[in-house]
């Protein structure tokens, strides 16, 4: 199975996972509306607080709010209305066992989506380079950590710039954000996304309708109701934000969403921070390699320079080059015993290349050349450059 394969299977599951949740939030928020509307029955009061099923949240608030209205109301029907007691007693016991299955079920689904989040820095930690994080990190936070859009900006001079974006499926075109990437908005002191510049924790905006944040983008391009934005800090600096939503469906942004945003965000900058370090060690890894390789290689051409000079001295006292002689005698090796990379190499240096002409002609180092010439002086048997040229002009074929 290919890597795309996986993670498209994985972001399928992690997908209807949170659907699950969001499906058990709908069921029990219904039950709550039906015992809120049995109590109203009851009562006929005009002050039992509205169920919104967009705020599961707020579910916990207004069970307690029904039961201490059902225990008033016992206290004034106590001995009057046998019935009427213990239906507002079965009523009491019903928003207790609600309340329970409430709690259990976010419990739930804060550790499943944690655990998502943990698996999504996991994967992360795999990736090669910083580039390759940044790009893939709009997706990743979208998937595991629950949301259904994910905007990443940069900070910069005094503003926040929209930069990397994840729509999803519910955006009908992204233009809307194409038009706002790399343009600068200012830190208004009022917005929540001033205050992660100092305390650095993430801020949650319940009703962007009634809310100090900055609507061009916010509400009147992206049309987010509800969001939550995280500080991306490097050094103890913010970065960059993350916004992410929940558009187009109509739950609001909680506290779940929060923590889950801010657990992610801070193991990106430890992610981000080790990346970007072993990048660099591989860079001066590579580094010393090629000074180590040039270093050999020159090494080598004195030594071999030193002893042809020592040759020439002992045979020849007049120092008469013996280029010619050697173009004469026959190699050590055939030409085409040579490996095909050899081949073109020395073909480049009989006419005249210089080890980096060579290096740029067949994309590879100087190093990697020198390591070749090197090969080819031993195969034929010569001491440098110049006996190699005068075998090839004395052997040329026409």
């Amino acid at each position: 199975m290919t890597q795309a394969l996986i993670a498209t299977t994985q972001h399928q599951a992690a997908r209807g996972s949170l659907q699950g949740w969001r499906r058990k939030d709908f069921e029990l928020i219904t039950r709550l509306e039906a015992i809120r509307d049995e109590i109203f029955a009851e009562v006929g009061s005009t002050t039992l607080p509205w169920i919104r099923h967009e705020r599961p949240a707020h579910s916990a608030e207004a069970i307690s709010v029904l039961t201490h209205h059902c225990i008033d109301e016992l206290r004034r029907a106590a001995g009057a209305d046998t019935a009427k007691v213990e239906r507002l007693t079965t009523t009491v016991l019903d928003l207790q066992q609600l309340a329970m299955d409430l709690y259990l079920n976010e419990m739930g689904r804060r550790t499943e989506r944690l655990a998502e989040c943990s698996a999504g820095l996991h994967r992360l930690r795999t990736v090669p380079s910083t580039s390759d994080l940044l790009d893939r990190l709009c997706e990743d936070v979208a998937v595991r950590c629950g949301f259904r859009r994910v905007v990443l900006s940069r900070v910069e001079a005094g503003t926040w710039k929209p930069w990397k974006a994840y729509l999803g499926e519910g955006d009908e075109s992204d233009s809307w954000f194409t038009d706002w990437i790399d343009r600068g908005i200012p830190f208004d002191e009022r917005a929540p996304e001033a205050r992660l510049l100092t305390d650095h924790r993430p801020a949650i905006v319940y009703d962007t309708e009634n809310a100090p944040v900055y609507r061009p983008i916010i509400v009147e391009s992206g049309r987010s109701r509800s969001y939550v934005v995280s500080a991306l800090v490097l050094d103890n600096n913010v970065v960059g934000l993350l916004h992410a939503d929940h558009f187009p469906v109509p739950s609001r942004i909680d506290e779940i969403d929060r923590d889950v945003l801010w657990a992610f965000t801070e193991g990106v900058g430890y992610i981000y921070e080790r990346t970007s370090l072993m990048e660099r060690l591989r860079s001066q890894r590579d580094q010393i390699r090629e000074i180590l390789s040039s270093t050999v290689a020159t090494m080598d051409e004195l030594c071999e320079s030193g002893m042809a000079s020592a040759g020439r001295a002992d045979s020849d006292p007049a120092g008469v080059d013996s280029s010619a002689e050697f173009a004469s005698r026959p190699s050590l090796v055939p030409l085409a015993e040579f490996t095909s990379r050899e081949q073109e190499v020395f073909t480049l240096m009989a006419a005249g290349a210089t080890n980096n002409d060579i290096a740029e002609s067949l994309v590879i180092t100087e190093g990697t050349v020198r390591s070749h010439v090197k090969h080819i002086l031993r195969k034929l048997g010569a001491t440098n450059r110049s006996q190699a040229i005068a075998w090839s002009i004395g052997n040329r074929i026409a």
